[in-house]
């Protein structure tokens, strides 16, 4: 059996997914007095997710942008938190980084 899954849907998909990686970050904060520096780190490191597009197949495919503070790019333990928090909701999706974007407007490896 196919599914047919409009335009509209697909936009609210979309925000569902967003909603619950902004309530996994929120999570994730309140506990992160457990983690270890380095994992801290990679997580103050992130200012926020943002879902870029999805493609709903067999899997949902998520594609997110993740926006940095830092020069810091290697986010596995956060995005593995932030998947597997989602995934207890929609057991059927994957997340892909689409990109990496640096918001700093001075620092190492912006002004020198």
């Amino acid at each position: 059996m196919k599914y047919i899954i409009t335009e509209s849907q697909q936009e609210k998909i979309k925000t569902v997914i967003q909603d619950l990686i902004d309530g996994a970050l929120d999570e994730v904060r309140n506990s992160s007095e457990e983690w270890d520096m380095e994992d801290y780190y990679e997580l103050e490191s992130i200012d926020k997710i943002v879902v870029k597009d999805i493609h709903i197949g067999k899997r949902i495919v998520v594609d997110v942008n993740i926006h940095v503070n830092t020069n810091r790019f290697d986010f596995y333990n956060v995005m593995s938190y932030v998947e597997d928090y989602v995934k207890s909701w929609l057991p059927n999706v994957e997340f892909s980084v689409y990109e990496i974007i640096d918001e700093r407007t001075w620092g190492p490896g912006i002004d020198w």
